[in-house]
C-alpha cells in the first residue's frame, strides 16, 4: 500500500455501506480525474438541535468554548491542534489531523477537555444527534452515566434513570470511536477512550439536553458472529469499529489499484440492494450490475445483506437461480450461516415462492379452490380514514351499498377536518363520523349491516377514539366499537387466507391485480395523501388548497370504491 495515493475515510464510512467507499475511490467511476485523498468533502448537516446546543454551550460557558466551525479546513485543523494545546474547555466543529498512516480524517461536533495525561490536556468526542437517543431505565437496571449541558464533562456525568438505545444507536459509538482514534493520533488522547452523545433528550430548559457518556472500552454492541460457537458476542465500539473500518481501508486500497474496464472491475465489496441505496449517489453504478439479483427483485419482506451475501456464496445470486433451487437441499448449509435472523427457514421460503413467481410472470398466485365465503348483509358499508403526517384522523370516508329492493349504485360519503387537528378536535372528528354511521344504521330498522375495512386500523382507531377524554367515555364512540364485534369486517383477513403476493397483499396490489380496479391519482399513497394534507391545510393560495382537498376526497373515495370492487371480485371466483 506504499505506492498507493494516500487516502484517508471519514467517521461515516464505518458505518455505511463499503461499496460506496469502494466506489469513491475508484479511478475508473471518476473519468480519469485524481482521486481525493479525503474521497468525498465531509458532510455536516446544521440543523435547528445542533444550533441549540452550540449556542447553550456557548452562553453557558463564556470564555470556554471556541468554535472552529466558520475556518476553512486547512485553518480549522491549525486551530484545531492549537486549542488542545492552550487545554480550551470545549472545542466545537473540532478538525483534527489528518491520520495518513491509519487512513483517518474527521470533524467532531465537540470536544469536551478531560483529565491531563503526561502535562497536557486531554480531550474526549462529542456528536449531537437530531433525535432522542434515550430510554427509560427498565426497573432493577443500572443507568446510563449522564450529565448535562450547563455540567457537560465527564467527571461531571452521574448514573441516571436512563438507558442508552443500543439497539439501534450502536453506529454513534463507531463514529466516536473513530474519532477517538483521531484525537489519541493527534497527541491528545485520554488515559481512557470515553465519548459522549447529546440527543434531544433534557431534563428541563435549565440544565440543557442530556448528555450520555460511554467508555469505548466496554462491551455493549451486540453482532453476530459466524465463527463464535456462540454466535451472538458483545463487543466494544473500539473493537467493532476497527473491524469495519479495516475492511473499508481494504476496501478502498484496492479500489485505487483498478485499471481495467469500468464494467468489469476486480472489486472486494459486491452491491447489495439495502434502505440506504435509495438515497445513495452510487445507486445508478450498483443497480447496472443487480439487475435480475434477488436483494433488487423481492422488495416485500427482502432478505437482508447477511442472507443475500450467504445465498451468493451457495451459488445463488438471481430470480432465475432462486426459482431453480431445492430449498429443502439448501438449508443444511444455508442455516448456519444466517442465525443471526429469527425465522431463517420462513423467509427464505417465503423469498423462494416470490422468486418462482417472478420468474413465471405471475403476480397474484390463488392458495385455494372454489368459492370463496365472503359474507354479506342487505347494506355493505366500506370504510377507510385518513391520516395526517402527525397522525391525527382528519378523513372518514364510507361507501353505502344499499343492496334492499334490487340495489343501486354505491354513493360516497365523507366527513372531514382540512385545518391544523389536535387531540381535541381529531376525536369531535371521530365522534362526528360515528354518530353518522350510527344514524345509517338505526335508520336500517332490522336490516343488518356490515361494516368492510382492509386490515385493522379502522377498528383499533375506533378502540383508541372511545377512551381517549380524559377517562370519561364517549357513548356514541363506545356503542359503535362494541358494534364493530360483531358487524365490522376484515376484507384482509379474507385475502390473506387465500392468496399470495409477490408485492404482498396490499389493497393497491390486490384490486389492481385482481380486481382490476384504477385509482384515478397518478401516484396514490396513504404517504403522498400525508402531503396533500399539508398542501390542503397550508398552501399559499386558495386554489391550490382546493386543488389538494379536491385530491385526497378522490383518493379516499378510490379507496373505498377499491375495497368494494375487490369484495364484488372475490364472490365472483369459482
Amino acid at each position: 500500500m506504499t505506492n498507493l495515493t494516500p487516502f484517508a475515510l471519514d467517521p461515516y464510512a464505518a458505518i455505511s455501506c463499503p461499496v460506496k467507499t469502494q466506489n469513491a475511490f475508484n479511478p475508473l467511476l471518476n473519468s480519469g480525474q485524481p482521486v481525493d485523498p479525503y474521497a468525498v468533502e465531509f458532510f455536516r448537516e446544521s440543523t435547528p438541535h445542533r444550533s441549540k446546543v452550540i449556542r447553550f454551550l456557548t452562553e453557558h460557558h463564556p470564555g470556554s468554548v471556541r468554535d472552529l466551525g466558520a475556518l476553512d479546513r486547512d485553518d480549522r485543523v491549525e486551530a484545531c491542534v492549537a486549542a488542545m494545546g492552550e487545554g480550551v474547555p470545549i472545542i466545537l466543529n473540532a478538525e483534527m489531523p489528518v491520520d495518513w498512516t491509519n487512513h483517518r480524517y474527521g470533524i467532531a461536533d465537540i470536544l469536551f477537555r478531560g483529565d491531563d495525561v503526561d502535562g497536557r490536556a486531554s480531550y474526549y468526542p462529542a456528536m449531537i444527534k437530531d433525535h432522542s437517543v434515550l430510554s427509560p431505565t427498565p426497573k432493577g437496571e443500572g443507568g446510563q452515566l449522564i450529565a448535562s449541558l450547563d455540567r457537560p464533562f465527564l467527571n461531571q456525568a452521574r448514573p441516571s434513570a436512563y438507558r442508552y438505545r443500543i439497539e439501534s444507536q450502536s453506529d454513534n459509538l463507531l463514529y466516536l470511536a473513530h474519532l477517538w482514534y483521531l484525537v489519541e493520533a493527534a497527541g491528545f488522547g485520554a488515559s481512557q477512550p470515553w465519548g459522549a452523545v447529546i440527543g434531544v433528550d433534557q431534563l428541563d430548559k435549565i440544565h440543557g439536553c442530556l448528555v450520555s457518556w460511554f467508555s469505548l472500552y466496554d462491551k455493549q454492541i451486540r453482532a453476530f458472529s459466524y465463527t463464535s460457537s456462540h454466535q451472538w458476542r458483545k463487543y466494544s465500539p473500539l473493537s467493532r469499529y476497527q473491524h469495519e473500518h479495516r475492511f473499508r481501508v481494504r476496501v478502498a486500497a484496492h479500489a485505487l489499484q483498478q485499471t481495467g474496464s469500468p464494467s468489469d472491475p476486480e472489486l472486494v465489496a459486491s452491491p447489495v440492494h439495502i434502505p440506504e441505496c435509495d438515497s445513495c449517489e452510487w445507486w445508478p453504478q450498483c443497480q447496472s450490475s443487480l439487475e435480475d439479483d434477488i436483494s433488487v427483485k423481492i422488495e416485500r419482506s427482502p432478505l437482508d445483506a447477511r442472507e443475500i451475501m450467504t445465498l451468493r456464496s451457495l451459488g445463488v445470486s438471481t430470480i432465475t437461480d432462486l426459482a431453480s433451487t431445492d430449498v429443502d437441499a439448501l438449508l443444511p448449509e444455508y442455516l448456519p450461516r444466517v442465525a443471526h435472523r429469527t425465522g431463517a427457514e420462513t423467509r427464505l421460503r417465503l423469498a423462494a415462492h416470490r422468486g418462482r413467481l417472478l420468474a413465471e410472470g405471475v403476480n397474484l398466485e390463488r392458495l385455494t379452490t372454489g368459492p370463496i365465503a365472503i359474507p354479506s348483509a342487505p347494506v355493505e358499508i366500506d370504510m377507510d380514514i385518513e391520516t395526517s403526517a402527525s397522525n391525527h384522523v382528519y378523513l372518514w370516508g364510507f361507501l353505502v351499498h344499499d343492496l334492499r329492493g334490487g340495489g343501486g349504485e354505491p354513493y360516497y360519503h365523507s366527513i372531514s377536518r382540512f385545518s391544523s387537528l389536535n387531540q381535541t378536535r381529531e376525536l369531535e372528528l371521530a365522534e362526528e363520523a360515528a354518530t353518522w354511521l350510527a344514524d345509517l344504521i338505526s335508520s336500517l330498522g332490522d336490516d343488518p349491516a356490515l361494516v368492510w375495512h382492509y386490515s385493522n386500523y379502522e377498528p383499533s382507531s375506533l378502540r383508541r377514539f372511545a377512551r381517549t377524554r380524559g377517562g370519561e367515555a364517549s357513548p356514541v364512540l363506545t356503542w359503535l366499537t362494541s358494534y364493530a364485534i360483531d358487524h365490522f369486517v376484515d376484507l384482509f383477513t379474507i385475502v390473506r387466507n387465500n392468496f399470495f403476493g409477490v408485492e404482498g397483499l396490499g389493497l393497491k396490489t390486490m384490486a389492481t391485480e385482481g380486481a382490476g380496479f384504477a385509482w384515478r391519482d397518478t401516484d396514490p399513497s396513504g404517504l403522498n395523501s400525508q402531503y396533500w394534507f399539508s398542501d390542503a391545510v397550508h398552501a399559499s393560495t386558495a386554489e391550490l388548497r382546493q386543488a389538494a382537498k379536491t385530491r385526497i376526497l378522490e383518493y379516499n373515495e378510490d379507496d373505498v370504491r377499491a375495497t368494494w370492487a375487490l369484495r364484488q371480485w372475490l364472490r365472483s371466483l369459482t
